[in-house]
C-alpha cells in the first residue's frame, strides 16, 4: 500500500529534520531556547555536561530504527503500521525543542514524553519479538524514552527557575527518588534493562554537578542500588531471548 511507502518515507525525513535541528542546524543564541536554557537557569537537577553525550547512543539508535523500517520487507510488516507514525512524531518534537522557548519547551517535550511511551509500548507488544527488531527498534525507543523522561523533570526544574523558584538539593534529592521509583515500575513491568540503566547514569551526572550535596548523594545511590535490584529481578524473570531474524 501507498500509506505503507509514506510512512517510510515520513519516519526517514522526520530523522533528517531532528538531527538537522539539534545538531547545528537549529536553535538560537536566545537563553530561552535549547540547550542555552541549561546555562540560563541552573538548577541542582541539572546533571554534569559530559552526560548529555548520551545523545549519540541515541541518535545512532533513531538512525538504526530508521533504516531497519525502511526495508523493504518491513514496508508491509504489521508491526511498523502505528509504530512508525509514533517515531514520526518522536522526532518531529524531538526537532521542534530546538526553537520552542521555556515554558512552551515543556508542554512540547511532555508531548514528546508521550509519543515516546506510546511508540515503546507498541513495540513492546509487539510480535515477533526477533533480534534485529529488539536492537534496532525496542531498545533504542527505550533508551530514548528513559532519557526524555529525566529530560522533562530537568525542563520542569529549569521553568521553575525562570520563575524565581530555585531548586536546590533537597528538591533534587526528592526528584531523583520520584525517577528511580517510577523507572523500578518500568523496568520490573516491562523487563526492559535499558530504562535502569539511563537512569543511574543519569543520577551519577547530577552527583557529579553537585559534589557536596549529601542528599543527592543519598537519593542517587539509593535510587541506583533500586534500579539495578529491579534490573537483576527483570533479568531473570524476562522470557526468552527474540529468536534471530528480521
Amino acid at each position: 500500500m501507498a500509506l505503507n511507502l509514506l510512512r517510510q518515507v515520513a519516519v526517514a525525513v522526520a530523522l533528517v529534520v531532528m538531527l538537522w535541528s539539534n545538531l547545528g542546524g537549529g536553535g538560537d543564541d536566545d537563553e530561552n531556547r535549547a540547550p542555552e536554557m541549561y546555562t540560563a537557569y541552573p538548577t541542582a537537577f541539572s546533571p554534569a555536561p559530559y552526560t548529555f553525550a548520551v545523545w549519540a547512543p541515541i541518535f545512532l539508535g533513531c538512525i538504526a530504527l530508521t533504516v531497519y523500517q525502511s526495508l523493504p520487507a518491513m514496508r508491509h510488516d504489521s508491526r511498523f503500521q502505528t509504530l512508525g507514525w509514533l517515531v514520526a512524531v518522536a522526532f518531529l518534537l524531538t526537532a521542534a525543542t530546538a526553537y520552542t522557548p521555556i515554558g512552551i519547551s515543556n508542554a512540547v517535550i511532555t508531548a514528546l514524553v508521550i509519543a515516546l511511551a506510546l511508540a515503546y509500548v507498541t513495540a513492546a507488544r509487539a510480535e515477533p519479538q526477533s533480534t534485529g527488531f529488539a536492537w534496532c527498534v525496542r531498545i533504542p525507543i527505550a533508551l530514548f524514552l528513559g532519557w526524555c523522561a529525566v529530560a522533562t523533570i530537568l525542563n520542569g526544574c529549569q521553568f521553575a527557575v525562570s520563575r524565581g523558584f530555585p531548586v536546590g538539593p533537597v528538591a533534587a534529592a526528592l526528584l531523583i527518588a520520584i525517577a528511580a521509583t517510577a523507572g523500578v515500575g518500568a523496568v520490573l513491568r516491562w523487563h526492559e534493562l535499558t530504562f535502569g540503566l539511563v537512569l543511574v547514569w543519569a543520577f551519577w551526572g547530577i552527583v557529579a554537578a553537585q559534589p557536596g550535596a549529601s542528599p543527592i548523594l543519598v537519593a542517587a545511590a539509593a535510587g541506583s542500588v533500586a534500579l539495578l535490584g529491579a534490573m537483576a529481578v527483570a533479568w531473570r524473570g524476562a522470557p526468552g531471548a527474540p529468536v534471530a531474524g528480521p
